[in-house]
């Protein structure tokens, strides 16, 4: 059996925690319709909370964003003003990743910055590009972070997810996912799966393919990924 790598500072007790940004446990699992938001911004959220850029507490609370400060208006109020305010809508109507991280620097760039790679979209699974942001998903977990991908479907609209591990399986990337579009199994680290490049005919783009906890399997591509940047 091959063996699966996790990101750091991820656990369960009792349910899925993230290490907390003042130390301690924080929940990390959001799914739609626990905030406000689409799937991309559901996602960044729980980016944000695994690298302890933020706690749960301070996305649902109004009064605990402004407790970082002495009552002012600060970065956590702003980044629920941005993204925690009545957004609606799948992948499509919502955001793409390039967007999605300017947003955040506009409203939390004391706090996080984010970095995209889209330069996969519209590319056939064969491409340098497909196959250097595969390689950049393995780097990043191999590292200990979370990559947040996003993913086309034949049926014209994409998804959101957020890759926490990985394995091999026959020739594929396997990546472990937290997804909003669902509920988490209670004894779980994730609940999606992607496999990246399962097969590869000639001049296709939808050959990677997702899996949900309602037996669903599509064909997607996977084209860009945002990760969060350490330095900040």
């Amino acid at each position: 059996m091959n063996e699966i790598q996790f990101i750091k500072d991820f656990s369960w007790n009792g349910e899925l925690m993230a290490k907390g940004r003042e130390n301690g446990r924080t929940p990390l699992f959001v799914r739609q319709g626990d905030l406000d938001g689409a799937c991309a911004v559901y996602s960044l959220m729980m980016m944000l909370m695994i690298h302890r850029k933020i706690n749960r507490r301070e996305l649902e609370d109004r009064k605990a964003a402004q407790n970082n400060t002495e009552g002012g208006y600060n970065s956590y109020m702003r980044l629920q003003d941005q993204f925690l305010s009545g957004l609606k809508g799948l992948y499509k109507d919502g955001y793409y990743f390039r967007q999605l991280a300017n947003e955040l620097h506009s409203c939390f760039k004391d706090k996080a910055t984010a970095t995209v790679d889209d330069e996969a979209i519209g590319k056939r699974a064969d491409s340098k590009e497909r196959q250097e942001l595969a390689q950049s998903i393995l780097r990043t977990i191999q590292d200990g972070h979370p990559v947040e991908i996003g993913f086309s479907r034949r049926r014209g609209y994409g998804h959101a997810i957020v890759a926490v591990g990985y394995t091999t399986y026959r020739t594929c990337l396997r990546l472990f996912c937290l997804d909003p579009g669902f509920d988490i199994p209670k004894t779980s680290f994730w609940n999606s799966i992607v496999d990246i490049s399962c097969y590869e005919p000639k001049g296709a783009i939808y050959t990677d393919l997702y899996y949900t906890p309602d037996g669903d399997c599509s064909e997607v591509a996977v084209d860009e990924i945002l990760t969060i940047d350490e330095e900040c």
